[in-house]
């Protein structure tokens, strides 16, 4: 192996050749497999995908700058705990790492686009955590000794990707928020009206800074639902459990319904029950591929009063008398 393919490998591109040195092969080794990312994420090589995903979050969200300021310590467990994930975060990435390899992509993706992840609520104003790969500082502190061998280095900046909640009615209506990025900075999020869950907003430029020449990275902003306390998601359909009276469930009327779009008229016919469902058409989140919305399901619940009187209890009990069935006849075999 030459020096040009093990700094290649580490995502350095040099401007001339040079032969292989064991200077520059033990440098690799002792940054690349010396390394056990599996003792630094405090967990056992047997470990599940999510087990080994669990445990870089917890020690990421302790060792998370913005709780740990001006903590250099701190700062350095940070980084070092983002590349062992780096390492063994993906199914493909710890295959590979189990058998020994480093191959050209996936080193220059661990230095030139490598893993950094922040997730924020709908507002930005809260941080949970994330993991990066800072590719100057691991630059600096792995080869600063060869930079001057190999002239200038330009090295484009990394992409952030963050993460946001959105409200199901921003989903529909569309919203307009901030989150605010690693390096302190504010940035707006405009959201469209419709946009799919797993949806990534780009903004150029505003990712990780470059190294030399190198261009800034993007930063990404994916997009999750929340789950809300009155409506269900089932695919682009949504579904509400709407209360009715004994006496609306046996006479039917029409009521008001919340909806996302704002309160609606729905008809409720005579003898409806409890787990009665009523479809309210376009009504639900965005289909995709922008093929119109889904629909919104109401669930009817029949609640009786709270207290009853004599009167109320001796009617009852006259109907039934006059009128016997068993609600549990058709579901016992």
């Amino acid at each position: 192996m030459t020096c040009r393919q093990i700094f290649t490998a580490a995502g350095i591109l040099l401007d001339r050749k040079i032969f292989a040195c064991n200077e520059c092969i033990n440098l690799i080794n002792r940054n690349y497999v010396i390394m056990d990312p599996y003792e630094i994420l405090g967990v056992s090589r047997t470990a599940s995908d999510d087990e080994i995903k669990k445990a870089y979050r917890n020690l990421a969200k302790k060792y998370h700058p913005d709780l740990n300021p001006n903590n250099k310590e701190a700062e350095q467990k940070f980084k070092k705990i983002s590349v062992a994930y780096s390492l063994i975060g993906t199914k493909e990435a710890r295959e590979k790492f189990e058998k020994g390899e480093l191959d050209e992509q996936a080193a220059e993706a661990r230095f030139r686009s490598g893993p950094f992840y922040h997730e924020s609520q709908d507002e930005g104003g809260r941080y949970t955590y994330y993991y990066e790969g800072d590719n100057k500082d691991i630059f600096e502190s792995f080869f600063s000794g060869f930079a001057g061998k190999s002239g200038q280095i330009d090295m484009p900046g990394q992409d952030h990707l963050y993460k946001m909640e959105i409200d199901l009615k921003d989903v529909v209506l569309g919203a307009e928020r901030e989150i605010m990025l690693a390096g302190g900075k504010r940035l707006k999020v405009k959201i469209p009206a419709g946009i799919e869950e797993g949806a990534k907003l780009k903004f150029k430029e505003q990712g990780g800074p470059g190294i030399g020449k190198g261009k800034p990275g993007d930063a990404y902003v994916e997009i999750s639902f929340k789950s809300s306390k009155e409506f269900k998601k089932t695919g682009s359909d949504i579904e509400i459990e709407i209360p009715i009276s004994l006496d609306e469930a046996v006479n039917g009327l029409k009521i008001k319904v919340p909806t996302i779009d704002g309160a609606v008229l729905l008809t409720i016919p005579p003898g409806a029950n409890t787990g009665t469902k009523l479809r309210i058409k376009e009504k639900g989140l965005p289909r995709k591929h922008g093929k119109g919305r889904g629909d919104q399901i109401v669930v009817l619940k029949v609640v009786l009063p709270e207290k009853t009187d004599s009167e109320f209890n001796e009617f009852i009990k006259k109907w039934s008398n006059n009128h016997p069935y068993n609600p549990r006849e058709k579901s016992i075999s």
